[in-house]
C-alpha cells in the first residue's frame, strides 16, 4: 500500500499486526507503553508514501498536526465500520507555500482559479 486511500477491509489485519509488533517492541526496548505513544500515518500529498510514525506523546513532532496526520486506530476503526471508507472519503489537507506541491498547483493555475477538479 502506498497512500491512505488504497487502504480496505482486508488490510485492518496487516495494520493491527504492525501496531501491535511495533508498540511491543517499543514498549520491550525504552519502556513506553502503548497508552504514551501516539501512532499515525500520513496522507498523500502532504507525505508521499505511506509510512506509520510511532512517538512518544512528550515529543511534538512537527507532522502530528490535525491537517497532516490520522491516528492508526482511527483508521483501522473506519476501515473495519466501511471496508471502503478512504476510497470514498474526501481527505482535506494543507499545502504550504515552500512545497513542490503548491508550486505546481500555482503553475497550473489553480490559485488563479483558472482550473477546476
Amino acid at each position: 500500500m502506498s497512500i491512505l486511500k488504497a487502504f480496505i477491509h482486508p488490510n485492518v489485519v496487516i495494520l493491527l499486526h504492525l501496531f501491535n509488533i511495533f508498540q511491543e517492541a517499543i514498549s520491550d526496548k525504552y519502556g513506553i507503553p502503548a497508552s504514551k505513544l501516539n501512532v499515525y500515518v500520513h496522507y498523500q500529498p502532504s507525505y508521499y508514501h505511506f509510512h506509520v510514525h510511532f512517538t512518544s506523546v512528550k515529543f511534538e513532532a512537527p507532522g502530528f498536526g490535525a491537517d497532516r496526520a490520522h491516528l492508526l486506530m482511527d483508521v483501522i476503526d473506519n476501515i473495519e465500520l466501511h471496508g471502503d471508507f478512504y476510497k470514498k472519503k474526501t481527505l482535506t489537507y494543507s499545502v504550504r507555500e515552500q512545497e513542490d506541491l503548491y508550486k505546481k498547483f500555482q503553475e497550473s493555475g489553480y490559485f488563479a482559479g483558472n482550473v477546476s477538479i
